[in-house]
């Protein structure tokens, strides 16, 4: 009971800590960084032939009507393709988030709220607690920590040519919709999760193939993990920061996606190496101008996956596609819509 009341504690701070996230947006100054918001938008864009893959997928119905021809129904083309929804981070600590902007944002927010936090929980932002403070990375049992945010993507503001036939996100950009610093005990303590399923049965919910071939779980979905490779435990953190702000989970603090509208069908989920619910572009510290899912088998390669991936500071970043589907509005009235090709 005392540790279901220091959750629900918790969450009502995580509320005052997201309304600084949002306010901190406005007075955001440069800084020295690795990546800034124009680099991504425009890593992003070079992917767009490979990850994009637009398609027309089917037909939506109108009900048009006006004072001079009356009412008649109108078709609309339904189109599906992928979209660069948000950007998803993940980190040591603080001082080394990769994007320059956002890192301004969450650490000039964080450091206003922690007072509100009490002093227990405010040292847990520095790396102390609920596990024995350490450097983040334990060679001898290969245990890491990351942190991680999930923040719509900057190119959901860009207007594209031909806009009628390119879905809107239901992300926005530059707000974060996950954040394990706002994410607080749960994302540090493992146990939050424990009891899950997914936590219980070996090979349940793993990023690849297990047993033969394993990044990591998802569950718990918390900030340690136990993988020798930097790049591919950071790429586990992210597929969980994802799966956490996208599916919910009880007990997890996340600023919620808004919803579809009549003529949007956005993706209803994700899932580890499913790319018919969402693919990964790496921003940094490789810039790549293609999508792919995590898990990939490189038992009988030469090279480890990550092994041109390590970054210095342990900082990676990804852009994340989703599948969309939507149609332009041609009437008053929506009155239905057909999938005669199957997406994606």
């Amino acid at each position: 009971m005392p540790e279901l009341v220091r959750i629900v504690g918790l969450h009502a701070c995580a509320s005052r800590l997201i309304a600084a996230l949002l306010c901190s947006l406005l007075v955001t100054t440069s800084a020295v960084a690795d990546v800034n918001t124009a680099e991504i938008v425009s890593t992003t864009t070079r992917a767009i032939p490979n990850c994009l893959k637009w398609k027309l997928v089917g037909e939506c119905f109108w009900l048009h009507c006006d004072l001079i021809s009356g009412c008649s129904i109108r078709v609309s083309a339904k189109v599906a393709h992928y979209r660069p929804d948000s950007v998803v981070s993940v980190y040591p600590h603080i001082d080394s988030h990769p994007w320059r902007e956002v890192k301004l944002v969450v650490r000039n927010a964080f450091r206003a709220a922690i007072p509100s936090l009490g002093s227990k929980y405010a040292s847990w932002l520095h790396g102390n607690g609920p596990e024995p403070a350490m450097d983040r990375f334990d060679s001898a049992s290969n245990l890491r920590y990351f942190e991680s945010d999930l923040v719509g993507h900057p190119l959901n503001e860009i207007e594209f040519p031909g806009a009628d036939y390119i879905c809107d996100s239901v992300t926005t950009p530059l707000i974060p919709h996950y954040s394990s610093l706002v994410d607080l005990l749960a994302w540090r303590d493992p146990t939050i999760e424990n009891f899950h399923r997914a936590s219980l049965v070996p090979g349940l919910r793993e990023v690849g193939n297990w047993p033969v071939n394993t990044w990591g779980p998802i569950y718990p979905r918390s900030g340690w993990i136990n993988q020798p490779s930097a790049p591919k435990a950071a790429a586990v953190i992210a597929q969980r920061a994802a799966d956490i702000a996208i599916n919910g989970g009880a007990l997890r603090v996340r600023n919620s996606m808004s919803g579809g509208r009549v003529n949007l069908w956005p993706p209803s989920g994700i899932r580890e190496n499913d790319a018919g619910t969402a693919k990964w572009q790496m921003l940094y510290p490789q810039k790549e101008n293609r999508c792919s899912v995590f898990g990939t088998n490189d038992l009988n390669s030469i090279a480890d996956w990550g092994a041109h991936k390590v970054d210095d500071e342990n900082a990676y970043m990804w852009s994340l596609w989703r599948p969309y589907k939507c149609c332009p509005r041609r009437g008053q009235r929506f009155l239905g819509s057909d999938d005669v090709r199957g997406y994606p």
